[in-house]
């Protein structure tokens, strides 16, 4: 029972990774193309919030990993990379 639950958190925040990779994209592309400054302010803004919210998933990704209920830690390691190659886009 535990198992499937954690499972299903862990679906859970793959999706909400997906979502977040797919706004910070989002935010970066109108960052490139934004020319008035007071605007292109908004959208870093915008942009270090996703990123704090993808750090927060990374973390907690982290976190199953290093547990001992998860047999196939393929997935968490490919998620966790992908986060940290957007951040690394950013910087």
């Amino acid at each position: 029972m535990a198992q499937r639950k954690i499972q299903q958190d862990i679906d859970k925040c793959f999706k909400k990774v997906a979502e977040g990779i797919q706004a910070f994209e989002s935010i970066y592309e109108k960052i490139q193309q934004s020319t008035n400054q007071s605007q292109k302010e908004k959208q870093e803004d915008n942009l270090k919030r996703e990123i704090k919210k993808l750090q927060r998933q990374r973390d907690q990704i982290k976190t199953w990993a290093a547990g001992n209920e998860i047999k196939d830690k393929k997935p968490l390691m490919e998620q966790r990379k992908a986060i940290e190659n957007v951040c690394e886009e950013y910087r």
